[in-house]
């Protein structure tokens, strides 16, 4: 007996030793949560502006409940991105643990599918060994129907208030991540859906590996940070896809003598028709936006409305008080393109040049809300147990704009436009090509 009770001991150790540290990590999970909300509280200058402070009570405590002994990395990254989501601040963010992104790299497989959001809809661009036909609406994926899974993943994406522009083209290129976060693991996927023929068919996908749907995407062309194209018929279209002040150093360009040389030239070709393209450009420093307005009108004119940090008001930042009019300004016909990663510092120029009626919006909604933004420096931690990293903005931005037609959303564009499934298949570039021809039209 004393023999046989010696050689059970290792097992009864070892089984004893699991329980302890299972017991531990609900504990653990839920002191990161309490950290989590505590550093929000703390640190964020406007936590409450879009949902109020008792659903987010509930939304914590809901939270908090369902964190046990057996929550693994994936559910708790994806309950700290849902609680963040509801923030409704596109700059609060988060990163999984180095174990969680290991997984989610190299040690996982998922669902083979390029997809494109458009609407209430979801459309399949490409599917492993091309088992779907490209253009095909999805129906459901292992019973879970469409319209429950965009609605699902969307509550994983932060984003400026109640914008979805943003969500939308982030599921485009990586839909599959999202899918995993929210419905877990799974060893094959039965598809359901109508082809663009009309044919409702059900196909069964293998969970693939990252780099093999990453293959299925479609190379994107590079393109310059900063472009200004001038066309036969003396239309200028100048592209801006950040205002990212290290990106444009690392590509040694200097904004402000590509702005002065550009206007420059509008001015010296007699110019009367300008596009300017801000889809890609996700903001950057706060000046290069009031700079850009500068040269678009004769008058002074207010940028900011005021900036506050720790509840006092911020003074000396650029864009604040009465801003002046470049010496080269146009004042001829302007039309802006936008969409969902139109965001932060780029969003903000959007607004000024809404608010004063200044130019002819085409495309999608802004990801970056009108009325202002949560930015400035950002508070980066790492919860202990868990070690996702959270950043927090700490600085609210208000802008000095007439009051919002839609409040809470983005710049919502006079002609909204986006490209059919078929023309996202042949990479048209639907936005510039309705710019071109209200310009050529007036």
């Amino acid at each position: 007996m004393f023999t046989r009770l010696i050689k059970l001991l290792p097992a009864v150790i070892i089984i004893c030793s699991s329980q302890v540290v299972s017991a531990q990590r609900g504990d653990s999970l839920k002191a990161d949560l309490q950290l989590l909300k505590t550093k929000l509280e703390t640190i964020h200058p406007a936590l409450y502006a879009y949902t109020s402070q008792v659903r987010m009570e509930q939304l914590f405590d809901s939270c908090y409940q369902q964190l046990n002994d057996d929550t693994d990395d994936r559910q708790f990254y994806g309950i700290i991105k849902v609680l963040l989501s509801a923030v409704r601040d596109g700059h609060l963010s988060s990163g999984a643990s180095p174990r969680f992104s290991q997984v989610i790299h190299s040690g996982n497989t998922y669902i083979p599918l390029i997809t494109y959001f458009k609407g209430d809809s979801i459309f399949i661009i490409n599917s492993i060994d091309n088992k779907i036909p490209a253009g095909s609406r999805l129906v459901s994926i292992n019973s879970h129907p469409a319209t429950a899974i965009r609605q699902k993943l969307y509550d994983y994406l932060m984003s400026d208030g109640y914008s979805t522009s943003k969500q939308a083209l982030i599921l485009n290129q990586i839909f599959y991540f999202y899918y995993y976060l929210a419905y877990g693991y799974s060893a094959g996927f039965t598809v359901e859906y109508i082809s663009p023929s009309g044919e409702s068919a059900t196909v069964a996908l293998p969970a693939s590996e990252e780099k093999t749907i990453n293959a299925l995407k479609t190379p994107e062309e590079e393109q310059p940070l900063l472009s200004a194209t001038f066309t036969e018929d003396h239309i200028c279209i100048l592209g801006i896809r950040t205002f990212n002040a290290a990106d444009l150093q690392q590509s040694r360009l200097n904004y402000p003598a590509f702005l002065e040389k550009t206007f420059r030239k509008i001015k010296q070709d007699g110019v009367q028709k300008l596009i300017i393209d801000l889809r890609d450009n996700g903001g950057g420093r706060d000046e290069y936006g009031v700079m850009l307005y500068a040269y678009l009108t004769k008058q002074a004119f207010r940028y900011y409305r005021y900036l506050e940090k720790d509840k006092k008001k911020l003074s000396g930042r650029p864009g604040l008080g009465k801003q002046q009019p470049a010496k080269l300004s146009y004042n001829g016909n302007l039309w802006v393109l936008t969409g969902g990663y139109t965001f932060s510092a780029a969003a903000e120029f959007c607004s000024v040049v809404y608010s004063n009626h200044r130019g002819t919006f085409i495309g999608q909604e802004t990801g970056g809300a009108y009325e202002g933004n949560h930015s400035g420096q950002l508070i980066q931690f790492e919860l202990p147990s868990s070690k996702v990293t959270v950043w927090i903005p700490t600085t609210q931005y208000v802008m000095d704009v007439i009051p919002a037609k839609y409040p809470g959303h983005g710049i919502i564009p006079h002609l909204q436009v986006q490209a059919s499934v078929s023309e996202y298949l042949r990479h048209e570039d639907r936005v510039l090509q309705e710019a071109l021809l209200q310009a050529r039209s007036n």
